[in-house]
């Protein structure tokens, strides 16, 4: 029970493998040659293996259709450099093919019982590449993209490859600093407001480590309530921790609006939406939304010269009336959104698959 499979396949996919799926029709789109001009021709090089539950009654399998952890980096690799920029399919398209593919390197990962040094160089690009996922669907249907699922399998990969760090530090073994802060950093962003991270960081390392100062101290503003300063924080972080932690921005505006009901809460008084989309981080094409995002609320918009709203003219004709009584508390978090600027940065980075990889910091 104690003796684990070593793989021995050097192909991104087991022979067996491809040929039942040729043979059954199910090789996937960006397995077939892109090159010979019919349509759906399968490209054995192009093949990756798919995962497959396990299961009490299936085989264990053979260590000829198990890959190497050289084969398996070497696929994850191929996966964010052809596939992911491959632009023939939507970006949700090659999100599910990536997303499946590389949960079967983590399953075979598991079988093998890889070591530490093996599994962190496999698993921390998948972790930057569920990030960044996250972010770039976080907009699209849920037929399209499920981001429960995609949170669950993160999470793991996170906490994963942290006990990886940990495990080192316990062997005394070198460590590169500069991939352990950047994942520290990612699953703080990830987990913006969680107590549970940020007492496990602050166990970790203090809460004064000049590689995690920024992300701390948001931390610790979320627990003191204050939303604003969080939310202007986030945006100083790396692009892909910034652009992980925006997925909050949803809750943390939910929360300022629900204190400004209770501390503007007046029957005559207004406020701005001019200063409700500067405080709640609103720009770009986003601004058009934030009036109907405070009638998701129940909050009532008026013109400045006393009338209900009637359309979305320009913010500067609208203030906001609050009233604790009026909020709707029931309300859900709105979904989270692409944030321009942070958009802007991540063109900015270039080349994403670089990035992904680990070569872009910062």
């Amino acid at each position: 029970m104690n003796e684990f499979i070593r793989g021995t396949c050097e192909n991104m996919c087991p022979k067996a493998e491809i040929d039942m799926r040729i043979r059954e029709k199910m090789v996937h789109f960006f397995e077939t040659d892109p090159y010979t001009g019919v349509a759906g021709v399968p490209d054995h090089s192009r093949m990756v293996k798919e995962f497959t539950r396990s299961a009490a009654d299936r085989r264990q399998p053979k260590p000829c259709e198990i890959r190497t952890p050289r084969m398996l980096l070497e696929t994850v690799h191929y996966l964010l450099t052809i596939v992911l920029p491959d632009a023939r399919r939507p970006y949700y398209q090659r999100y599910e093919f990536i997303f499946d593919r590389m949960r079967a390197i983590r399953q075979e990962m598991v079988i093998q019982n890889l070591s530490v040094g093996e599994v962190l160089p496999i698993l921390e690009p998948i972790v930057r590449f569920l990030c960044y996922s996250a972010y770039r669907l976080c907009e699209a249907p849920i037929a399209e993209f499920d981001p429960k699922i995609c949170a669950q399998h993160l999470q793991e990969c996170l906490k994963k490859v942290l006990r990886c760090y940990e495990e080192l530090d316990e062997r005394s073994e070198a460590i590169d600093d500069v991939n352990r802060f950047e994942m520290e950093r990612l699953y703080l962003s990830f987990n913006i407001g969680s107590t549970e991270a940020t007492q496990s960081v602050i166990a970790r390392y203090g809460a004064m480590e000049p590689n995690l100062r920024l992300h701390i101290t948001t931390q610790l503003e979320c627990h003191r309530g204050n939303y604003f300063a969080a939310i202007r924080n986030m945006f100083q972080f790396a692009p892909l921790e910034a652009a992980v932690s925006s997925l909050q921005l949803p809750q943390f505006r939910r929360r300022l609006l629900q204190q400004f009901a209770i501390a503007y809460q007046s029957r005559v008084q207004t406020v701005p939406l001019e200063w409700l989309e500067s405080i709640l981080h609103y720009e770009g094409r986003e601004r058009t939304c934030l009036p109907d995002d405070c009638r998701h609320y129940n909050l009532q918009l008026v013109t400045k010269s006393g009338g209900k709203q009637q359309n979305n003219d320009g913010n500067s004709s609208w203030t906001v009336k609050f009233e604790k009584a009026q909020f709707d508390g029931q309300r859900c978090a709105i979904q989270p959104r692409k944030v321009p600027s942070i958009d802007d940065v991540l063109e900015r980075c270039g080349n994403i698959t670089k990035m992904l990889l680990g070569g872009f910091f910062g």
